[in-house]
């Protein structure tokens, strides 16, 4: 396995570094989180909890949202100098109910101890990706390993979260740049897994680099752009949006789960007991129920799955078999 230079080991400490202390921040905000009852699309209604703020207002599903508070939805420069909400907060909701223009109010509250429990529980996750990324490239100091450490930092900030910070253009900023490291981080993952246990041809092969990060890169930029321009969130953008997301992921998990595959049919009986078999079903276990919930959330967002709000909590086993599977084998 090949070292890495200098500047991988300050460039994973130093993200390891920054990502934690948002991290703390992030969970300090808890909370001061939220709770409404409702689900959209595009502005549609898609789902209301019964007993919620939402459907105390009166919401019901197939609302489409035009305003609130007397602010445009989809206008996205309107929005980002409004003040997040707080607790005991009303905001007056006028939709399109079949044709019919109505208007409620809705008071938000704190969120619920379920939504509470699942919010500290993400964050933990997120703890356990950045903590065994950053312990074991540490420890190896590999090029699997640094790749391995990239894709840990860059979900762990999207579980753990950031800081709320008062100034929008500032907040939007540090939302923005740790969403688009997570992008990467879909290209970290598939990169990893080219690599380790063995180095794939595809690799060696021509425009490999620009294959692998090319639609992650493409999708930074995109997000970059739309971010600083304050686009308003039309309907044919965010249907875009949508399906842009739902093809990045599934590609990129689809990819991941391919060549999990294709590595543990190969593998011999002694690679298997060296991590490849706790690689193989941290993989399966930790990404098949993900992608499906994330398929069905997107194609059909009026369907709920059973324990679809804990689906997310089986990817922790990617990060724990991973460096399992790379303690054995370096």
């Amino acid at each position: 396995m090949s070292t890495v230079k200098s500047m991988h080991t300050y460039l994973v400490y130093a993200l390891a570094i920054i990502f934690l202390f948002m991290g703390v921040m992030g969970y300090l905000d808890i909370k001061n989180y939220t709770y409404d009852g409702y689900s959209s699309n595009d502005f549609t209604v898609t789902k209301v909890e019964e007993g919620s703020p939402a459907a105390v207002a009166g919401m019901m599903v197939g609302d489409q949202i035009t305003s609130i508070d007397n602010l445009d939805i989809r206008d996205t420069k309107a929005w980002s100098d409004k003040a997040r909400r707080t607790a005991g907060e009303t905001r007056t909701f006028i939709v399109n109910r079949n044709g019919e223009e109505v208007t409620y109010p809705m008071t938000f509250v704190s969120q619920t101890a379920k939504d509470s429990i699942l919010n500290r529980l993400g964050w933990t996750m997120g703890l356990i990706f950045l903590l065994l990324g950053f312990l074991v490239f540490r420890s190896k100091k590999t090029w699997s390993s640094f790749l391995f450490a990239m894709f840990c930092i860059g979900f762990a900030g999207s579980f753990m979260g950031g800081p709320h910070i008062a100034n929008n253009m500032l907040d939007d900023i540090v939302d923005t740049m740790r969403f688009s490291f997570l992008l990467l981080s879909f290209a970290f993952l598939v990169d990893f897994l080219l690599h380790f246990p063995k180095k794939s041809s595809f690799v060696s092969s021509a425009n490999a680099s620009k294959k692998l990060y090319g639609p992650a890169i493409f999708l930074v930029l995109f997000f970059m752009v739309i971010t600083i321009l304050k686009t308003d969130a039309s309907s044919g953008l965010n249907t875009f949006i949508q399906f842009a997301m739902l093809a990045f992921v599934v590609i990129y998990f689809g990819w991941a789960l391919l060549i999990m595959f294709r590595n543990y049919r190969k593998a011999s009986s002694e690679e298997k007991t060296n991590g490849m078999s706790l690689m193989f079903w941290g993989t399966i276990i930790g990404l098949v129920p993900i992608l499906i919930s994330f398929i069905v959330g997107n194609l059909m967002p009026t369907v709920s799955m059973p324990g679809e709000d804990y689906m997310f909590l089986t990817m922790a086993l990617i990060p724990i078999c991973f460096a399992l599977a790379i303690n054995k084998n370096e």
